[in-house]
């Protein structure tokens, strides 16, 4: 893609994911967590407890062929250890090994040899959801600590998986501001309150879903990664089809989604491909299959599959459109860029664009491309100005965003709704990269901005700055 239209690469910065801690439930439940023996194995430290009112499901079985199974919340039990977690909108499964994660969203994985016993800290919570007794609860991509995972922010003290709440409400995807107020409003869409990591999604926790795959993990089960918190478990409304819901992911995609034996190797040649662009993803390609100095870098060049396939992995989902324009937008207030109405100026304290990134030596000013390789990526979060009104960073910059809808014109209404049915395989690209030229004028750095968004997501991981960011329930 052309220089001054590149919107591939954005900073994430990483947080602890927000689920505060709630009170223990039943007695069965403190007896679950009190001894091994309570729940039929005395193979998990600690089992997952049911929460609130509700009964909890039988813990120490074996599910599916994984080690054993945490008790559930909600009225289904997680699966431990084996695969997804098909419960409800509050479910929380045991995970394979690792801390116990959110599986109302859709499947949550297994541990990273593909099972093992429920993770080493169980869960009690109220009847609606699960909450944490003695640790944090964590996605499986930050389940441990260590660099890209667990050193995000300022302090480099926080989780990088941090997820933040969007408070729901109403807002117009159509509008224009030029620094006094959006004008032109338009295209109403209302949502419900969801979360959205605070940052975008880095190398080092994409090698913890690529080291899933290769140890004997599968790729999503199908019709997972819905918002089954929204229309009673059917996810968001298709306004492509009237009277239909988000189907979630298609068993036929799994062969996008390398797993196995020598996985690895595989998603090495598919991350640092040559791309469709100057140099494309062999010069701008952020994947490392091991640690080292990329772990705070967004991953750059993900398809959309394999951006939806981690997100579902990591107890999320996709973002629709209507999500994460109304997170960029700061909600009704309909905002220029995300933090507001500053320009971004080049000195890389509220977006990473141009090729500023790290001296300041922009493309547009300097009548070149100045960008060279990885140094021009700054690590999530870098951009700490550029926060928006909920709480995330380079909402715009550093790398482009997946979202789970295919690209069509604004249907109304708009009630937690997404375009999921059509004959086009273009899916939503919002967000400008570290790359996207200033020439022009900053438009593609607008909260509102709809030009140049729209990529197949057949043959598309982008030219360079092409990343990802997952949404959640609340």
């Amino acid at each position: 893609m052309a220089i001054g239209v590149s919107r591939r690469t954005k900073i994430v910065s990483k947080a602890p994911w927000s689920f505060g801690r709630r009170p223990l439930a039943t007695l069965s439940a403190i007896a679950c967590l009190a001894s091994a023996a309570a729940c039929g194995s005395d193979e998990q430290a600690t089992g997952a407890a049911g929460g609130g009112n509700l009964t909890a499901g039988s813990a120490g079985n074996p599910v599916g062929g994984g080690g054993k199974g945490a008790a559930g919340s909600g009225t289904q039990a997680g699966r431990g250890g084996a695969g997804a977690t098909d419960g409800g909108r509050t479910n929380h499964g045991g995970d394979g090994g690792k801390p116990v994660t959110n599986a109302g969203a859709g499947s949550s994985a297994a541990g990273s040899t593909g099972g093992g016993s429920a993770g080493s800290t169980g869960s009690a919570g109220s009847a609606n959801t699960a909450g944490s007794a003695g640790a944090s609860v964590s996605p499986p991509s930050c389940a441990t600590s260590g660099p890209g995972r667990t050193n995000c922010g300022a302090n480099g003290d926080e989780s990088c998986c941090t997820s933040l709440p969007v408070d729901g409400g109403t807002y117009s995807r159509t509008y224009s501001n030029s620094g006094s107020g959006a004008t032109g409003k338009a295209d109403s869409a209302t949502l419900s309150t969801f979360r959205l990591d605070k940052y975008e999604t880095t190398v080092a926790r994409f090698r913890e879903y690529v080291k899933y795959l290769e140890n004997g993990g599968s790729p999503p089960a199908a019709a997972s990664g819905k918002h089954t918190h929204l229309n009673e478990g059917k996810g968001l409304a298709d306004s492509g089809k009237s009277g239909s819901f988000e189907p979630g992911w298609d068993a036929s995609w799994n062969s996008k989604i390398p797993s196995g034996t020598g996985a690895t190797a595989k998603w090495k040649a598919l991350l640092r491909s040559r791309g469709t662009g100057e140099g494309g993803c062999q010069i701008y390609g952020s994947w490392s299959d091991q640690p080292g100095a990329n772990d705070l870098l967004p991953l750059t060049c993900a398809s959309w599959y394999e951006s939806y396939a981690f997100c579902i992995w990591d107890g999320g989902f996709l973002p629709s459109e209507a999500e994460w324009k109304y997170a960029a937008a700061g909600g009704d207030e309909q905002r220029r860029y995300p933090w507001g109405t500053t320009a971004p100026g080049s000195k890389n304290e509220y977006a990473i664009y141009d090729c500023c990134y790290p001296s300041g030596q922009c493309s547009a000013a300097s009548g070149r491309d100045t960008c060279t390789g990885l140094v021009n990526i700054a690590t999530v979060g870098f951009a700490s100005k550029g926060v928006g009104r909920y709480g995330q960073i380079d909402l715009v910059g550093n790398v482009w965003e997946w979202n789970v809808d295919r690209f069509a014109n604004y249907v109304n209404p708009c009630r937690d709704c997404a375009y999921l049915t059509g004959n086009t395989a273009n899916r939503v690209l919002p967000g400008a990269g570290f790359h996207t030229g200033a020439n022009q004028g900053s438009s593609l750095l607008y909260s509102y901005n709809r030009t140049s968004v729209s990529y197949n997501a057949d043959t598309y991981r982008g030219d360079y700055a092409v990343g990802l960011r997952c949404a959640r329930a609340p």
